[in-house]
């Protein structure tokens, strides 16, 4: 049966939590139901490159954003918000509405009319509940949940930490992310100029926003100091607000080792390229890039957070405690020990389940806009 549904998010393209509302989207159109897209940044560009044929978009909500107190714009966003949250939006009645990240987007997909309201939850709310100031309290943003069928909690690490924040809003379910597995191994296979393994030395490759949760000041300063005794590389793959002040702290310390290659369209060849993928962040809500990784054949060494730990086995990599000393000790044993690495990749190949990433996944999320 073919189906109306809207789903809701901050951004049409960014980073993780957009390339699975992408393949969410490409699997439900496939199937015959149609769909329409709100988000305040994204473009029709963006949207023909991203999303299937016949997704229809609209920049909302466009009455968001920063404003002073009781000055003209923010008068005017409370009165859009009044006209547009309280009555026009309302008028339409989906089949389904899924908010696909925590904050606006789940306040706004709790007033509208739809037969069935799907939620994501994405964030480590013990460590990153940035969604709070969305809300007067946390009994307000449980209170919203509440309003939905299923909110989907990206791992059981994301789960506990929404239950012990705001507490537990009776609808809370665990779904890991789909990922396209062999899209991912394709895309893998290109090969770009920059692309090259050192002669003679381990790669390290880190890929991420960057963005103070991914602790890369951390990871540089550390690389610095392995470097007065090691002789190894570091790629750190990604764009992000602190990436000025990053080049400046990498220019400071003097680190040959390190290079910023900045953001990248595709950054599944440096993955495959590495000999080790490195993980510093302080809190994530499911490790992402972590099963990429796996999936590419490449071992990880990670800090330690609720959600890592959750899901990377020890057999595919080292997990180190999440302060900055157990991190280098880490990164000084696998840069040591060649053969740790060696063996890790030998798990991948035998144990690691490529074939459990992709449609077991995605016919799973997509079984909540049915059942």
């Amino acid at each position: 049966m073919q189906r109306d549904i809207l789903l809701i998010n901050d951004r049409l393209d960014a980073g993780g939590v957009e390339t699975i509302l992408q393949n969410l989207s490409a699997y439900l159109a496939a199937r015959g139901d149609r769909l329409t897209i709100w988000a305040y940044y994204g473009d029709r560009e963006t949207l023909a490159r991203k999303y299937p044929a016949g997704v229809s978009y609209r920049r909302l909500p466009f009455w968001d954003g920063a404003s002073r107190r009781f000055g003209p714009k923010w008068l005017f966003q409370r009165a859009c918000r009044v006209l547009f949250e309280g009555f026009l939006l309302r008028l339409k009645r989906w089949d389904a509405v899924a908010a696909f990240k925590e904050g606006p987007s789940m306040r706004l997909a709790a007033k509208l009319r739809a037969k069935k309201k799907l939620a994501w939850i994405h964030a480590d709310y013990s460590q990153f509940h940035w969604s709070a100031c969305n809300f007067r309290s946390d009994a307000d943003e449980r209170e919203c949940m509440a309003r939905f069928s299923r909110v989907v909690c990206v791992s059981e690490a994301v789960r506990r930490s929404v239950a012990d924040t705001v507490g537990d809003p009776g609808n809370l379910c665990t779904l890991y992310s789909p990922i396209n597995a062999p899209a991912i191994l394709k895309a893998a296979a290109d090969h770009p100029a920059d692309c090259v393994h050192p002669a003679g030395k381990p790669l390290l490759v880190s890929v991420g926003r960057l963005a103070e949760v991914k602790r890369y000041d951390m990871l540089i300063g550390i690389c610095a100091e392995l470097e007065r005794e090691l002789d190894f590389e570091l790629w750190i793959v990604g764009g992000g607000e602190l990436e000025a002040e990053l080049r400046e702290k990498l220019r400071a310390s003097g680190a040959r080792c390190v290079k910023l290659l900045g953001a990248r369209e595709n950054p599944y060849p440096y993955i495959a390229c590495a000999d080790w993928l490195v993980s510093s962040s302080r809190s994530e809500s499911y490790g992402l890039t972590i099963q990429e990784a796996l999936l590419l054949g490449t071992p990880v060494a990670a800090a330690s957070c609720p959600a890592v730990a959750e899901t990377l086995d020890r057999r595919f990599g080292v997990l180190s405690e999440p302060d900055r000393g157990s991190l280098s000790a880490a990164l000084r044993e696998i840069l040591s020990h060649p053969e740790l690495g060696v063996k890790c990749r030998e798990n991948i190949r035998a144990f690691y389940d490529r074939d459990s990433l992709w449609e077991k996944r995605l016919a799973a999320v997509a079984a909540l806009f049915d059942g």
